[in-house]
């Protein structure tokens, strides 16, 4: 019952989910050679700037004098690398030129493939030499690389950003900045930058005497694109007890949720039989699985309270309970069992929700000592149906019982019930016909008296 596509955001990744990071020199640590002064991105190789604008590449090996050291910037910036010793910088909004922006690309190690989706992460700080805060920074794919002449906006859309209005500004911490991202297939070249202009730009002056005094600026770190596989399970299909809750957990961090019951909360809880399913979604990436649970309670046990039980008769006591184990006050394990003697008895039916018992008490009755015979028989001397007596419902009592022709003859006749009648008159077949029979019944404590009926000899 499972459906399963691709989703995950969150700040990690469960191990058994790691995949290839397809961004070479992620946290900008190889580098051709060190930094010498600003501008020099395309010194951590492959990345390089696409326009005219110049991202600078920090280093720890890179000296002080040289405006890009690590951690120490020499311009009142100080900030350790999130890993490694190496992070980007770039331009991201500034109040003396017009939509100018900073970008750093980088071609992947592998194109991405159609319909995939891919984790894309990377962390940024503000560094504290710098005035301004901002909320634009994202990352845009593409099939080609993108250039451009000039330090302008690109016209690009991110494909993965920042939310709007969501200030970064944390200048001691690195900042996640995380989505997924649905390849239309071919997809190379990654960029990272502001790709908003200055009106879609929102800013927030949080710094004074800087040495920088008109712009926003953001160090990068740890740039990955990674591509996704998850497995959302549920759990198994399972048997929920009328008194248990089962909680469904489908958390995703930074994702959406739909449930079955049109909950969009990361768990339901599930306290009744049914078809249980989630949802879990981002962009264009979701996971789905389905549950279904069932319900029960202890064994009911659908049993007479008393049970009434002539002489010489038995009934028959039911405890079956589909899925329960059975077991008599006697220690009877038969689900069906037949008793033919007075007394209460006592069952337990159990299963993995409980237990549940019951009481028969099964009473002597006074019951009719009526007789009756077959109403026909065959002495034909083959072994089958030969001889006829009388069949009584009690099992006391004396019985003195004849056979009559149908003038009124005697035929037969037997001091007890237990002498059988073979078709015969002292060892001589009768004639086929209809006979009356006479039995008188004494000493039962139920039901004296004379019983009569007819039964057809046929050979």
């Amino acid at each position: 019952m499972r459906s399963i596509t691709v989703l995950l955001v969150g700040t990690t990744l469960p191990p058994a989910l790691v995949a290839q990071n397809l961004v070479p020199n992620p946290s900008f640590e190889q580098v051709s050679t060190c930094p010498s002064f600003a501008s020099q991105l395309d010194h951590a190789t492959p990345w390089y700037n696409p326009t005219l604008g110049t991202p600078e590449l920090y280093h720890g090996c890179a000296p002080l004098s040289s405006y890009v050291s690590v951690p120490d910037n020499t311009t009142g910036g100080f900030q350790y690398a999130r890993t490694g010793e190496g992070y980007a910088g770039l331009y991201t909004w500034r109040t003396d030129i017009p939509n100018m922006r900073e970008y750093a690309e980088v071609q992947l190690l592998a194109p991405l493939q159609a319909g995939t989706c891919y984790r894309v992460t990377m962390y940024v700080n503000m560094p504290n030499d710098h005035p301004y805060a901002c909320d634009g920074f994202g990352a845009h794919f593409s099939a080609a690389a993108i250039t451009a002449s000039n330090g302008q906006v690109l016209p690009y859309a991110a494909d993965v950003e920042n939310p709007p209005g969501q200030l970064i500004t944390d200048t001691v911490g690195w900042t996640m900045i995380s989505g997924v991202y649905t390849a239309s297939g071919g997809e190379q070249y990654l960029t990272i930058g502001n790709f908003r202009n200055d009106a879609g730009t929102q800013t927030l002056q949080v710094n004074t005497g800087t040495w920088y005094t008109t712009s926003a600026y953001l160090l990068v770190d740890d740039v990955s694109v990674e591509p996704l596989t998850l497995d959302l399970d549920l759990g198994p299909d399972t048997l929920l007890c009328s008194t248990d809750h089962l909680l469904l957990d489908a958390t995703t961090p930074g994702a959406t949720y739909l449930w079955n019951d049109g909950s969009t909360g990361p768990t339901l809880l599930a306290d009744h039989p049914g078809t249980y399913w989630a949802q879990v979604a981002l962009g264009g990436c979701s996971v789905s699985d389905t549950l279904v649970i069932t319900g029960d309670g202890p064994p009911a046990l659908d049993l007479p309270r008393t049970v009434f039980l002539c002489p010489g008769a038995s009934t028959v006591l039911d405890a079956s309970a589909p899925g329960a184990a059975v077991v008599w006050s006697d220690g009877d394990t038969s689900a069906v069992r037949r008793v033919d003697a007075p007394g209460t008895y006592s069952v337990t039916a159990t299963n993995s929700c409980g237990s549940r018992s019951a009481e028969v008490d099964v009473e002597a009755e006074i019951c009719a000592c009526v007789p009756y015979l077959p109403n026909a028989f065959s002495p034909n001397g083959d072994g089958i149906n030969d001889r006829v007596r009388p069949i009584f419902k009690c099992a006391a009592g004396n019985v003195r019982w004849a056979v009559y022709d149908r003038w009124g003859s005697l035929v037969f006749e037997a001091p007890e019930r237990t002498v059988d009648w073979d078709g015969t008159i002292g060892g001589v077949p009768v004639p086929d016909g209809v006979y009356v029979w006479q039995a008188e019944v004494h000493g039962t404590a139920f039901d004296d008296g004379l019983y009569m009926g007819h039964v057809l000899l046929i050979r």
